[in-house]
């Protein structure tokens, strides 16, 4: 089965954050950005799974600004926040903060 909004983008994790497919799309270029890229693909999801609010490495990982820097989501708005994964092409995944399942 394909994946989709809502699907986990892998196992939960054991501790720290569990990270979701906000839309079908998302979940498509996840699986293109692990084809291509899988190492930093890994990177990405360690971060975002232990401190997706993190500031330390704020080249890589930073929160949007501007008209991006909020969206709404199952009737709240949260933080948007972007990871660049690589510098091909733009490609890079977009992080929302959620609560601790």
């Amino acid at each position: 089965m394909s994946p989709k909004k809502g699907d986990q983008v892998s196992v939960p994790p054991l501790s720290g954050w569990n990270v979701i497919h906000g839309t079908t799309e998302a979940a498509t270029g996840w699986e293109e950005l692990c084809r291509v890229a899988l190492p930093n693909a890994h990177r990405c999801l360690e971060a975002l799974r232990t401190d997706p609010l993190s500031r330390a490495n704020w080249n890589r990982q930073h929160q949007l600004r501007g008209r991006h820097a909020t969206r709404e989501w199952k009737g709240s708005e949260l933080e948007q926040w972007e990871y660049e994964i690589t510098t091909a092409e733009g490609s890079a995944t977009w992080s929302a903060r959620t609560p601790r399942l």
